[in-house]
């Protein structure tokens, strides 16, 4: 997607950096999928072209399970699919990951929720510090997915909550509750919101589930009252560019348009991470050359961005 100098490939690989929003489903190994299936996977995903672009969320929820519901099986897949998204982190000098799984794969009472904690962490590489997250639907808390929502705030080595999928499902009540026990029982708070929908729903999200960490946030920048807020609340923002590139988020048709710029000039704090890189076919650090390429990111500029990933982890 970018070919950078070789002075630039080789400082952000000096760069040490850290993954703060990226789904352990939609970083799915491609050795994986066609290993389930050599015949159907035998062409590279779509998806990989540079100038493909979604039609919507919805397209991309599609081809979400089209392709990566085939690996996430068994607590075992997880650990295998880790050990190779996680050394990938690694060799791109990533030294500090978030990650998260969708909690809608333990509601059928084939995978455990403590037992893939314990999966996902043991495929760690030595020298990698992990931490897991739970991400979950607007519409999960309902049936078996209420029981495991309750229980999983009670796991050890469960990080913190996300609420991810389609933006634009209405906040339902039990969130605000749920973020709130989250909260109390020592877990880090996310949201995905402002990549869909308007910068109203960012302000939702910091005022109603007290979030102080926003994935994606891109389009608080149509409101400069949320801007602000985001400032007074020290909210940071995890964004994903070439996510929101192929996504055709609004305001984004092409690199040099995107609103991290504004954001970070503003003193708005930025992470930048991958988000789904088999969705996408990008890797971190071409997100990062597109900082540098696109948007006029210098060295310094980007070292403050890989630090404020560490920064949020202390």
């Amino acid at each position: 997607m970018y070919t950078p100098t070789p002075e630039l490939k080789a400082f952000v690989q000096s760069l040490p950096k850290t993954e703060t929003h990226l789904h352990l489903e939609g970083a799915c190994p491609f050795e994986m999928l066609k290993a389930v299936d050599p015949v159907r996977f035998k062409n590279e995903p779509p998806m990989w072209d540079d100038a493909f672009r979604y039609r919507d969320f919805d397209q991309f929820m599609e081809m979400y399970g089209e392709f990566c519901g085939a690996v996430f099986t068994s607590e075992a897949a997880y650990h295998e699919a880790a050990k190779i998204i996680l050394q990938n982190c690694a060799d791109q000098n990533v030294r500090y990951v978030e990650t998260s799984f969708h909690i809608g794969v333990l509601f059928d009472g084939q995978i455990n929720g403590p037992k893939l904690l314990e999966a996902i962490h043991s495929a760690a590489p030595e020298g990698l510090e992990l931490r897991v997250f739970a991400g979950m639907c607007h519409n999960d808390y309902v049936g078996a997915g209420k029981e495991i929502i309750e229980d999983s705030l009670k796991w050890e080595q469960l990080a913190g909550v996300d609420i991810h999928g389609p933006e634009y499902w209405p906040l339902e009540p039990w969130t605000a509750d749920v973020w709130s026990r989250a909260a109390e029982a020592g877990k880090v708070l996310k949201a995905h919101a402002g990549e869909f929908m308007p910068a109203s729903f960012v302000q939702q999200c910091i005022e109603e589930l007290g979030v102080r960490r926003i994935q994606h946030g891109v389009r608080c920048i149509e409101d400069p009252k949320v801007v602000d807020l985001i400032l007074e609340k020290d909210v940071t923002l995890d964004i994903c560019p070439i996510s929101n590139l192929k996504l055709q988020v609004k305001g984004i048709p092409t690199m040099d348009k995107h609103p991290i710029r504004q954001l970070f000039d503003a003193g708005v704090r930025c992470t930048v991470s991958s988000d789904d890189p088999f969705m996408f076919g990008n890797t971190l650090s071409e997100d990062y050359y597109a900082l540098a390429m696109d948007l006029n990111f210098t060295h310094e500029e980007l070292a403050q961005i890989a630090q404020n990933g560490f920064d949020i982890a202390k």
